[in-house]
């Protein structure tokens, strides 16, 4: 009955925030580090609403990592009690250590390898079960939980890149949830996220942990591409040529119904109970390769005309504004950064932003 109970809150809950105005706004900044230095409350300045969320990645070199610790989850404590409405999206990793899964690398099991169908197997249920107690302790217990994202991308210990790999990683996302849903007061959200763009070489319902296991389905969306005739944009390129390009780019990522493009997880969604869309990550981009679009409003409208259209259901939207090593995607300077996405930030700024809030974002400032 307690467990029967603690999946209806999950539903209600789901249910009571895709009924809001519009999508929460979100952001990741470098997580605890960027939250401490203020980095957190300049985008909630800058876009003018004190209750945004935020999002963070868990380490993965250890399970106590996983299992929460104060260092992590205090931070976020104190940062959500500072304005109402603010939320933690919470990545959580399903396997620790290395790519090739020899085991973590330090604390509980150091040096034992790891795989998903010891997770489906249960035998890691202590270890999850423990994180949806921390959350609770520390005053996090409505985090949406974004439970072993990506995992088809094949760049994670956790991946899931066969048929098989992939039943095994819908058990073993079925028994953490169960897991953590089993901490008294726990008001969690679970995310199931795969990547948008690889292939997959097996039926997508393979991964899908079951209908009473998710709340909400994510998907991360950057512009950048790797098809013909879009990305690298030569450097004498037209600004026409420029937009042709960037158009292009969109139209391959998204347009699709049939290859997993935007239009393709609302319809999913719909098929598994009406969950909630999220998108957990997305943003602008310049890369070392050239892979990018480079600073393309076009692309950040179409994304607001995505996220911001009530048939897609879409619950928050993440924007990820770091100058991540992999990708560029900054649309607020952070002290260390400036912005290389003018046209994208006023983009971003006018479709986003509350009435009143300044163009120009206030400088950041440590918070304790």
């Amino acid at each position: 009955m307690k467990r029967r109970a603690s999946i209806l809150l999950s539903f209600v809950a789901a249910a009571a925030l895709s009924a809001a105005a519009e999508p929460a706004l979100c952001t990741y900044r470098w997580g605890t580090g960027g939250c401490e230095k203020g980095l957190y409350e300049q985008w909630a300045a800058w876009v003018g609403e004190p209750g945004i969320w935020a999002e963070d990645f868990m380490p993965k070199d250890g399970w106590d990592k996983i299992e929460g610790e104060a260092w992590q989850l205090g931070v976020w404590s104190k940062w959500r009690s500072m304005a109402p409405g603010r939320r933690l999206v919470l990545s959580v990793p399903m396997l620790v250590g290395p790519w090739n899964r020899s085991g973590p690398t330090r604390g509980p099991r150091a040096g034992e390898a790891v795989s998903l169908a010891k997770g489906a197997a249960g035998e890691y249920d202590e270890h999850f079960a423990a994180l949806g107690r921390n959350l609770v302790k520390w005053g996090l217990a409505d985090t949406v939980v974004r439970l072993g994202w990506e995992f088809n991308g094949g760049w994670y210990t956790y991946r899931a890149n066969t048929e098989a790999e992939a039943r095994d990683f819908a058990a073993f996302f079925r028994r953490a949830v169960a897991a953590m849903r089993a901490a008294e007061g726990q008001k969690f959200l679970f995310c199931w996220n795969p990547a948008m763009e690889p292939a997959w070489d097996y039926d997508v319902e393979a991964a899908w942990p079951g209908d009473d296991a998710v709340d909400v389905i994510g998907i991360d969306v950057y512009d950048q591409s790797w098809k013909p005739d879009t990305y690298p944009i030569p450097a004498d390129a037209t600004p026409e040529e420029r937009r042709r390009r960037q158009e292009r780019a969109w139209t391959l990522k998204t347009g699709s119904a049939e290859s997993f493009g935007l239009p393709w997880w609302p319809a999913f969604a719909k098929r598994h109970g009406n969950k909630p869309l999220a998108v957990c990550e997305w943003g602008v981009c310049t890369r070392e390769d050239g892979h990018g679009g480079g600073d393309d409003p076009l692309f950040v409208e179409r994304m607001a005309d995505f996220v911001l259209d009530p048939a897609n259901n879409v619950l928050f939207h993440c924007y990820f504004d770091v100058g991540a090593p992999d990708g560029n995607h900054q649309l607020v300077p952070d002290g260390k950064n400036e912005v290389r996405f003018p046209d994208s930030s006023a983009a971003f700024h006018k479709r986003f932003a509350r009435p009143g809030a300044p163009a120009v974002p206030p400088p950041f400032r440590p918070l304790w």
